[in-house]
């Protein structure tokens, strides 16, 4: 029984490599189709350029913007699966070890897609950052409330799963005190996409905010009402 839950924990990150290595393989095959239709002169590298157009200007500014979306897509994904999570609504069918481990994966992914986000900002050239800006809350002179408003969500988000690693040192109450913070992260991170991000415009943009802070809204409700009910059950009549 240990054996089968160890295996079950680790099922996250069985899938993480598998998707990770497909899309790799897919890059390579797709560069080395490329490179077979190119002169022979033509450097792999200049192949590799041509490929990803590298030299565009417009390239890093696409690059950060589909990390913003695919950061605030997992972000979201992560909030919803801890109160699913919280409410223990997979117990009956997944070993709670892997829906926690789930969870904090999820994190982890949208962390990154985050840095990277953030990262690409300092390069790109539509609209660069400088490092202050970025790690600032309100210096920026891009919409500086949004963009600290981002900022501080990112940090939230930080502090919240870092209590992943620490929580053999702190006390459960603590760990979900500084997990409630993941609700106001949420919520910081939803309003920085909406009034910060560049496809806000678009109509499946618009679909998928709304579609996700509904799904949010029911999870929470439902947690609260959990809670409400458990401690009506632990109070004396």
């Amino acid at each position: 029984m240990t054996i089968y839950k160890e295996k079950k924990a680790d099922a996250p990150i069985d899938i993480l490599v598998v998707i990770s290595i497909l899309a790799a393989g897919v890059m390579v095959l797709a560069v080395g189709l490329l490179a077979l239709q190119t002169q022979a002169a033509t450097s792999a590298m200049q192949t590799i350029t041509n490929f990803f157009a590298l030299d565009s200007v417009h390239i890093w500014w696409y690059i950060t913007r589909a990390a913003g979306l695919m950061g605030y897509l997992l972000f979201w994904l992560s909030t919803v699966w801890g109160f699913a999570v919280s409410s223990k609504i997979f117990d009956s069918f997944l070993e709670r070890m892997f829906t926690y481990d789930f969870h904090e994966h999820l994190s982890l992914l949208s962390l990154g897609f985050v840095v990277l986000h953030v990262l690409v900002l300092l390069v790109e050239k539509v609209e660069p950052l400088s490092l202050v800006e970025i790690l600032v809350p309100f210096a920026s002179a891009y919409r500086p409330f949004w963009t600290g408003i981002g900022i501080i969500a990112f940090y939230l988000t930080i502090l919240v799963t870092v209590t992943f690693y620490i929580r053999k040192w702190i006390s459960m109450k603590t760990f979900r005190v500084i997990h409630y913070l993941s609700v106001a992260a949420y919520v910081g991170a939803l309003f920085h996409s909406i009034y910060d991000g560049t496809d806000t415009g678009l109509t499946w943009v618009q679909w998928m905010y709304g579609g996700t802070t509904l799904v949010t809204v029911f999870f929470l409700v439902y947690w609260l009402a959990l809670l409400w009910l458990r401690k009506s059950e632990q109070t004396p009549a």
